[in-house]
Parts: C-alpha cells; sequence; structure tokens
C-alpha cells in the first residue's frame, strides 16, 4: 500500500537530487511501492558506494525477502550481521531468512542471539518456534511459544505450554526449568 510519505519522496527529493539521503529514500519508497525492479537497482546503486554499510546490506536483505527472494537474502543479512554484532534487530531478520532457507540450526543460534538484545520480541520467539518445531524439538518449540503468549499477555497460553512442556520433559531438565520460570512469570503476572 501506498504511504502518504511515499509519494512525497519525489517532491522532496526530485531525480536531480544525487545525495545518499535523496537516493536512500527513493529506494525505501521504490520498495514500499513493491517496484521491485527499481528498489532493487536503488538499494543495488547504494551498497555499490559504500560496500561496508550493514544498514544498506539489511534494506537489500529485508527487501529481497518481503519480495519472496529469501535464500538470496541470506548473504546480506549475515554481511549486516557480521558488521553489526549487537543488533538483535538484524540477528533476528538474518535468524528468519535462515530459517525460511530452511538453515533451522544456524536460524534458531542467531534467532536466540538477537533474543539476547531484543528479549521482548514476540516474533523471534515465534520464528524460533518455527525452527525448533520443524527441528522435531517439540518441547523447546511450546517454550518459545509460551514465551511469545507472556509478551502478548495471552497469559492462559502461556501457562497451558508451559504446563505441557513440564507433564513432556525429565524433571530438571533445561525444558522443565524454562517452563518453571515461566509458570512463575505468569503467576506473578495475573497478581
Amino acid at each position: 500500500t501506498r504511504r502518504s510519505s511515499d509519494l512525497r519522496v519525489p517532491w522532496t527529493y526530485d531525480d536531480s537530487d544525487t545525495s545518499m539521503p535523496a537516493r536512500y529514500a527513493r529506494a525505501i519508497a521504490a520498495y514500499r511501492q513493491n517496484q521491485v525492479k527499481e528498489a532493487i537497482k536503488d538499494v543495488d546503486g547504494l551498497i555499490a558506494s559504500e560496500p561496508s554499510n550493514p544498514y544498506f546490506q539489511e534494506l537489500k536483505g529485508q527487501m529481497l525477502m518481503d519480495f519472496g527472494r529469501v535464500a538470496e537474502a541470506v548473504p546480506y543479512y549475515r554481511k549486516a550481521a557480521a558488521a553489526v554484532p549487537d543488533s538483535g534487530l538484524i540477528r533476528i531478520a538474518y535468524g528468519h531468512a535462515l530459517v525460511e532457507s530452511n538453515d533451522l540450526k544456524n536460524g534458531a543460534e542467531q534467532l536466540a542471539r538477537g533474543l539476547q538484545d531484543e528479549p521482548r520480541s514476540s516474533e523471534a520467539h515465534r520464528i524460533l518456534a518455527t525452527a525448533y518445531g520443524r527441528m522435531g524439538q517439540e518441547n523447546m518449540a511450546k517454550i518459545e511459544l509460551a514465551e511469545e503468549a507472556v509478551l502478548q499477555r495471552r497469559l492462559d497460553d502461556a501457562r497451558t505450554l508451559a504446563r505441557a512442556v513440564i507433564s513432556n520433559s525429565p524433571k530438571g531438565s533445561r525444558e522443565a526449568v524454562q517452563a518453571k520460570d515461566i509458570l512463575n512469570q505468569v503467576s506473578i503476572l495475573k497478581k
């Protein structure tokens, strides 16, 4: 959908404006208007100008993901994550691309690292649950879904998921301990 800000870009930054902000604005406007060829061409120009800029790499990864070209997005996210290792949001996006390209183990690792910096990302917990589920780690998938439910204040769902993990896990296991922590958190939030 077109946003009013996207429609103002040509008025604010005409084609003769070759400044970095103008080029960046035009790339984002083309992306938001689903002009695939134009958006990719524009972001490629940005990357050619500043190949080590991690935010241009991330933008191209995001564009490719949203345009359904997931496998092509992975290297751009990898470069961005390497350049800005403490950016939880970039790590989460990178992990998502890896999971969607079926590199589940590495995707789960990147998502877990991203959650260290962005612990309140319910989306990251959901994507991590998907990765664990596809790897056959049902209890870990339920833990992540319970974490997502807590963040979304769906406390009854979180409790149900945590209890299921406890009943299906060996006592004292990592999953059982995490599930008990979730139950404690739910009881605190319910007060």
